[in-house]
Parts: C-alpha cells; sequence; structure tokens
C-alpha cells in the first residue's frame, strides 16, 4: 500500500512516472499509448519536476522568513518585559501606573483569620 501525500497521487509519482518512461521508451514500437506520446509524457515529467523545485524552493524560503519573524517576536517580547520590569521597578508592584505597561498591581494579601 503506497501512502497518500493528501492528494490522489502517491509521494514517489515522480520516481513513477520516470521509471514507466524509461520503460515505455525501452519499447516504444511495442507500446502505443492513444493520443499521448513519449515527448507529451517527457513533458509532463519536466513540468511537474519544475513545479516541485519551485514548491521547495518556497518552502525553504518560508522556513528562512519563520526564522526571522520568530527571531523579531522574541526580541520584542524580551524589550518588552525589560520594559515592564524597569516600570515595576520606577513605579512600584502595587501602583496604578503599572496598569498602564500591561501589568496588574500587587495586592497586599489580606491574613485570613486566625483558627
Amino acid at each position: 500500500m503506497l501512502k497518500q501525500t493528501g492528494n490522489n497521487y502517491p509521494r514517489d509519482t515522480l520516481e513513477q512516472a520516470e521509471m514507466v518512461f524509461s520503460g515505455w521508451k525501452e519499447h516504444i514500437n511495442k507500446l502505443n499509448v492513444p493520443n499521448v506520446g513519449l515527448d507529451d509524457f517527457q513533458e509532463k515529467i519536466n513540468e511537474a519536476k519544475e513545479k516541485v523545485q519551485h514548491a521547495e524552493k518556497l518552502r525553504e524560503e518560508r522556513s528562512r522568513v519563520v526564522k526571522i519573524r520568530n527571531d523579531a517576536l522574541m526580541d520584542l517580547w524580551d524589550l518588552t518585559k525589560r520594559v515592564r520590569n524597569a516600570a515595576k521597578a520606577t513605579f512600584g508592584d502595587d501602583s496604578k501606573e503599572i496598569e498602564k505597561f500591561g501589568g496588574k498591581p500587587s495586592r497586599q494579601r489580606k491574613r485570613s483569620a486566625d483558627y
């Protein structure tokens, strides 16, 4: 059983097509496929290879861009935490100003009644 890609073709379609092309080429005089010639088949193989290569380049580019995005967001997050910590140090953990930085003022714990 062949693993499917989620589409209606197996993952090794190119390899299978090249094997079929080789067999067809070897038996060109014995095999007649209506409305399709060996050159047409080779052209389809070449088209598919180009599309696969293009998709691979796009996948690599996407991976590179996602890493750049993640690095930028990590830098921004580190700076965000740094500014919040500076605000806490400047205004105090329990000040109202902390709310302007996306934090919540620390509340004094109320002592529970002694049992």
